[in-house]
């Protein structure tokens, strides 16, 4: 499935996406999906004068009963890696040094990439 990335995007515009989503009992990643998706179905109304309407393809991702499921399912698994605690070596980096390196070093390859294969910031995820 294709990926989107999206740069610079405004802080207070993301928190109201998310805020909209929690509201939705959706991801952000969903409810992005259901923006664009009305935005899109929209402009195509508004080119083809189709006055329609339009049922919008991802607005139901799941039932309340797989959402139950799922969120269940979660906390199970949290549950049970609080009985394998993460023990690491006293000279080990911290996780959040090893995430901040990772970037660091994603941002040093990306620069070296000429924007023509860059997308514009748009991934398809290999398609």
């Amino acid at each position: 499935m294709p990926a989107l990335q999206v740069r610079d995007f405004p802080e207070d515009l993301y928190e109201k996406l998310k805020m909209l989503a929690a509201r939705e009992h959706r991801s952000v990643a969903q409810q992005t999906i259901v923006a664009v998706e009305a935005m899109v179905s929209g402009e195509t109304k508004a080119a083809e004068g189709d006055a329609c309407h339009h049922q919008a393809l991802y607005l139901d991702f799941d039932t309340e009963a797989k959402r139950a499921a799922r969120i269940k399912k979660r906390q199970e698994l949290f549950e049970r890696s609080k009985e394998h605690p993460l023990s690491l070596p006293p000279d080990a980096p911290s996780p959040v040094e090893v995430v901040r390196q990772g970037r660091e070093e994603r941002g040093e390859h990306l620069e070296k990439v000429p924007m023509e294969f860059m997308g514009g910031g748009v991934s398809n995820g290999g398609n």
